[in-house]
């Protein structure tokens, strides 16, 4: 989900976007300090508003009308310390409302209860693990390499966990440095491979390491056949 939390006390928009990122850590969840900043960032991509309602200049609850107007579909929930706004901030209908100091479980409670609930992200892939094959739809994904299928295969069955260049040198050709060449080929192929789909951000890559997105892919079957297919043990 794509989140705007509007506060004039950095901490807490902080704390917000961290809660957030624990919450929906492939969302997007951006902050701004006041209103101005919260216009130049709003789009109709943005899902739900966290708006303070004693901010400086323009208060969150007229914000909030003009938000209303401007955006259909966009979810408004205050976020306030000051507990004798609620009744003023029902006014304009909001989607929810927030208690400072707020806490984790009190954003669960309210993204339960959205005016527009957040549709899930669809899985783009989908892996069977026994024989292991990966699909796009009902349509077969074929890499460009065996070696490029046991790469994506061997992230797979470690179930998200950034694998370093050396692990996979270590499965994929016994710890042979020379490989080192022919890995970043296979991560290239890979990411190209997936890039046709329009699916490569389910690769994640840092230097030197590389893993996947699982929350991306369906999986369907037992990861531990995906090693026993590979002779990986």
């Amino acid at each position: 989900m794509i989140t705007l939390s509007v506060d004039d006390q950095q901490e807490v928009t902080n704390l917000m976007k961290k809660m957030l990122t624990k919450i929906d850590p492939n969302g997007t969840h951006l902050t701004a300090a006041n209103m101005d900043e919260a216009f130049a960032l709003l789009s109709d991509k943005v899902q739900i508003i966290f708006l303070d309602i004693e901010m400086p200049g323009l208060s969150g609850i007229e914000a909030a009308d003009i938000l209303q107007k401007r955006y259909k579909k966009l979810n408004v929930v205050f976020v306030t310390g000051h507990p004798e706004y609620s009744f003023p901030a029902h006014s304009v209908h909001p989607s929810g409302f927030l208690a400072k100091p707020v806490d984790e479980q009190d954003i669960l409670r309210e993204l339960k209860h959205l005016r527009y609930p957040i549709e899930e992200q669809k899985s783009q892939l989908r892996v069977r693990c026994s024989p292991f094959a990966v699909f796009v739809g009902d349509k077969l994904l074929g890499f460009k390499s065996d070696r490029t299928m046991e790469l994506f295969a061997y992230l797979v069955y470690r179930n998200g966990a950034i694998c370093t260049n050396g692990e996979l040198l270590g499965v994929l050709w016994e710890g042979n440095a020379d490989k080192n060449g022919r890995l970043r080929q296979l991560t290239m192929d890979m990411r190209d491979c997936l890039r046709e789909i329009g699916a490569e951000d389910i690769i994640i890559k840092k230097y030197g390491k590389i893993g996947i997105n699982t929350n991306l892919i369906e999986i369907e079957g037992d990861k531990t056949k995906i090693a026993e297919e590979f002779n990986w043990i």
